[in-house]
């Protein structure tokens, strides 16, 4: 039964206050733009006042109790723990811990342990393995963290709590006496709920019925988190075909570092235009002629954060040349908006975003297309190999969130239109700071999106989805729009309130990243937008004022003779 607490949705928050969340949730607070800055160059001052954030990036308290228990247990001066729930994911934390050691006296232990569970049916033993690590890695061991998504989720941790002083420790090899400590963490008839439910969506409005129909819950694998799912699909890949990968179009950055990091190399083509797609297109050629292949491409449908969309139909086209796996990401414009079938041969879903929807649970999804002719392949790899790690009770809350996932989708699209329709018109003009405004609908690769996009049914009308970015002439009149914006500032999307973020100076914070950025198109004066489900019109009210305080700091400056420099 689903916990008592989560029966009711929380209605959406009135504008500008906190997110009505549990201790689970992703909590945003009105940081400024300086505060970013100082989280993200670890300022003491700042992360002193810092007590929650995004689950990969900044560990839970629940996690953090279960790991100092286990140093407690196990530890040695100066070493941290991370807690993993599966083998492989310990070992390949320690690789990744050893091969970046500047010394060998880092030295990296891992160790199996039993746990007492307590997940709603009573006491029950769980194998989990322990990273113990020197805490001069531990940026090193938190970039592992960060990027795979493996780690143990705050609801898993908490229900270890009550039996912490119980841990025992066993060989790291000492498997085979007791398979049944290694089961899976879910709720089986809750991810049957969760799967259909997203095939459902798969069905909706498809551009091509025939080929969506084929799409069963079989064909979903579900993840503890949406880089977990990317994680665990480049093994499967590497594994399969171990050949380069190519990521075509601006992609979530951690997945392009993912597949550098965990894979053989990726080629990167960050602006997904068809002038890249030629250049693509002799690569490929040269690769061939060469002896040499392409393993897959990644996509992102619609990019993040400049919401462009690459030509999908034409890398289809180049897929069933090539032989290569076109791996498709539909988290911006998720399910309720786009039609992948028969266009990925997979498609990857961060479920944590518009699907969850409520910013206290973290997920993620694996879609194989039936009618790729690499599935029957695929699926034999993932039905041997795939162990399904969403524990159940994060399960049970995603089966709850996604039950108005259509109503959500359709109030964040039309949210989310409606300040780009405010904005469309300010970019570019002398009195305005806005430089430009970055949407699908509004982009030169609307068409490619359009092709995307999924017929109107009656319960749901297609849209552009939640994510936005505005340009600004300069980081300071961008700052001075991000700090009087009465609105929630940090990461992640699709949650119930808006939510803004100074994407570069968070996500490339060193100069010589800025520049990388820049030469693909990401300027530094960009602040990224995640509608929420705040009234439309309290919240175009909102960027307006907001606007004019950045308009009146830039008439300012210039009515004292000191102009902005455009960035």
């Amino acid at each position: 039964m689903l916990d008592q607490k989560f029966r009711s949705l929380p209605q959406p928050p009135p504008l500008g206050f906190p997110i009505p969340a549990d201790r689970h949730a992703i909590s945003v607070q009105l940081p400024t733009w300086a505060d970013l800055q100082g989280m993200v160059a670890q300022d003491p001052r700042i992360l002193q006042r810092q007590q929650i954030g995004y689950p990969r990036s900044f560990l839970n308290q629940n996690v953090v109790r279960v790991s100092d228990a286990c140093l407690q247990h196990f530890g040695q001066p100066d070493e941290n723990c991370l807690v993993f729930p599966a083998r492989e994911h310990a070992l390949a934390c320690r690789a990744l811990l050893q091969s970046l050691a500047s010394d060998s006296s880092q030295e990296c232990r891992t160790l199996a342990a039993d746990f007492i569970l307590d997940a709603g049916l009573g006491n029950t033993r769980r194998r989990f393995f322990l990273v113990l690590f020197p805490a001069k890695s531990n940026s090193t061991a938190m970039g592992f963290w960060r990027l795979t998504g493996t780690g143990i989720s705050s609801r898993l941790a908490e229900s270890l709590h009550a039996g912490l002083h119980r841990i025992q420790a066993v060989p790291l090899n000492d498997s085979a006496d007791r398979p049944g400590l290694h089961r899976e963490l879910a709720n089986r008839d809750t991810d049957e709920i969760v799967k259909s439910r997203i095939v459902g969506l798969l069905k909706r409005g498809s551009t091509n019925p025939t080929h969506s129909a084929q799409f069963s819950p079989s064909d979903v694998y579900l993840y503890p988190s949406g880089m977990a799912a990317i994680y665990g699909l480049n093994k499967v890949l590497q594994a399969w075909m171990p050949e380069q990968s190519v990521v075509f179009g601006f992609s979530y950055e951690l997945t392009l570092k993912l597949l550098e990091v965990f894979g053989r190399g990726a080629k990167f083509y960050g602006r997904g235009t068809s002038a890249e797609l030629d250049q693509f297109a002799e690569y490929l050629s040269n690769e061939r002629h060469n002896g040499r292949s392409v393993q897959s491409v990644w996509c992102e449908c619609a990019s993040n954060p400049l919401l462009r969309t690459v030509d999908l139909a034409r890398l289809r086209r180049m897929a069933d040349e090539y032989g290569f796996l076109l791996v498709v990401d539909d988290t911006i414009a998720s399910f309720a908006n786009v039609d992948l079938a028969g266009i990925a041969d997979i498609i990857v879903t961060s479920l944590t975003k518009t699907f969850s929807g409520y910013a206290n649970v973290l997920a993620g999804s694996i879609v194989l297309d039936p009618n790729s002719i690499a599935y029957p392949r695929l699926k034999q790899i993932f039905n041997d190999h795939y162990v399904n790690e969403l524990f159940s009770t994060d399960s049970l809350i995603l089966e709850h969130n996604s039950r108005d996932f259509l109503s959500r989708a359709s109030r964040l699209n039309t949210n989310a239109s409606a300040l780009v329709t405010m904005l469309e018109p300010l970019a570019g003009t002398p009195s305005s700071t806005v430089v430009d405004v970055y949407y699908p609908s509004r982009c030169w690769s609307r068409p490619n999106y359009d092709a995307r996009m999924r017929h109107a049914t009656s319960e749901f009308t297609p849209g552009y989805g939640c994510l936005f970015t505005v340009e600004f002439e300069s980081i300071s009149t961008a700052s001075a729009f991000f700090d009087a914006l009465n609105i929630h500032k940090g990461p992640s999307l699709g949650t119930p309130v808006t939510i803004v973020l100074p994407y570069v100076q968070l996500v490339f914070p060193r100069e010589e990243e800025k520049r990388w950025a820049a030469s693909h198109g990401l300027r530094e004066a960009i602040v990224r937008v995640s509608v929420g489900l705040e009234d439309r019109d309290a919240l175009v009210r909102e960027f307006r004022r907001a606007l004019r305080v950045a308009d009146k700091f830039k008439r300012g400056r210039e009515s004292r003779g000191f102009f902005e420099s455009v960035l």
